[in-house]
């Protein structure tokens, strides 16, 4: 295995991510949510170990996380595997992770933050491995705050809670609030220049890519020449995808072999039972092609700040793809009781 800053990147990242898939999933019934195993195994193809045994500390974890119950509110369902997997993979507890959110959520509101629910806690997460376990300060929280007003200051409109993970990354980053909102703005328009529609997944977008080095302008460059190449190839890309794009630029490779990469990975994927829709399929794969690509780039100083934000968003399109299940669900069964 090769280490790209904290994160192990495993040197076959595809099969990692397969073999961890059919461990999680052996055994499930037609009525498991696959999605949120599907992610919880792209999450924790970093973790060291036998894919059994790591399947089956992150079941375990689980099971922890959902016995207690209200403790996580919207992790007390199918998504507590994709927050067991990143337990499991920076050897957290579920109980100490629980204190730590009911702790930092006082500050929050101490410093009348809004209420973030899944959001807020994902952020309590990653405020918390920057603090290597410790306590979350009254004055992290307050630079926190500060990123988020800075976000609000460019589009108030458009800023909200789920921004939230996204503040806590970068509130790991040693500029100054004002500093960090002036490149992530920098970093919009240069998006936009390049043909990104405006809108919320374009803020995700320059919030992922404020972690990428280089000048703003060359990293929207990446971009754009992703989003043309994989149009070129006939993946249709579409503004949900901006976060799997932005991922990719990270990546100073040439386009075609970027794109080359995530359609390879792809394949498989799609081959999977019960078979996983294009949106999941894609961003599945795009996951994959990133550590595949960080690994090949060589140590890549913030490519561990990246994963975080790579499994933040898993947990959060595992949760919309959840949510888009169960409306549909909803609406199959009005229609057939009219």
């Amino acid at each position: 295995m090769s280490r790209s800053g904290d994160v192990v990147v495993p040197e076959d990242p595809l099969q990692r991510f397969l073999e961890l898939n059919d461990a999680l999933c052996a055994d499930q019934g037609w009525f498991q949510d696959y999605h949120s195993l599907r992610f919880a195994a792209v999450t924790a193809v970093t973790c060291p170990g036998d894919a059994v045994a790591v399947a089956a500390a992150i079941r375990e974890t689980a099971e922890e996380i959902k016995a207690g119950a209200g403790w996580f509110g919207d992790f007390n369902s199918p998504l507590a595997y994709l927050l067991a997997a990143m337990m499991v993979q920076q050897d957290e507890r579920p109980r100490a992770f629980r204190e730590a959110v009911e702790r930092t959520r006082k500050l929050f509101r101490a410093e009348k933050l809004r209420r973030g629910g899944i959001y807020e806690s994902m952020a309590v997460w990653v405020l918390r491995q920057q603090a290597g376990g410790r306590p979350i300060s009254a004055s992290t929280v307050r630079r926190f705050k500060a990123i988020y007003e800075q976000m609000k200051r460019y589009h108030w409109w458009l800023t909200g809670p789920d921004d939230f993970p996204a503040c806590a990354v970068l509130c790991g980053q040693e500029a100054s609030p004002s500093e960090i909102g002036g490149r992530v703005e920098r970093l919009y328009q240069a998006l936009h220049d390049r043909g990104a529609a405006r809108g919320d997944p374009l803020q995700t977008a320059a919030n992922l890519l404020y972690l990428a080095e280089g000048d703003p302008v060359m990293i929207a460059g990446r971009f754009g020449a992703l989003m043309r190449q994989f149009r070129t190839a006939k993946v249709s890309i579409v503004q949900a995808d901006y976060d799997e794009l932005a991922i990719l630029a990270f990546v100073d490779a040439p386009a075609p072999d970027v794109v080359e990469t995530v359609l390879r990975c792809r394949e498989p994927i799609l081959a999977l039972r019960p078979r996983p829709g294009r949106s999941i399929a894609f961003n599945l794969a795009c996951s994959v092609a990133f550590l595949e690509l960080v690994r090949l780039d060589g140590a890549r100083k913030r490519a561990a700040d990246a994963k975080t934000l790579v499994d933040m968003q898993a947990i959060l399109q595992a949760q919309q793809a959840a949510a888009a299940v169960a409306a549909s669900t909803a609406a199959t069964a009005a229609a057939a009781s009219s």
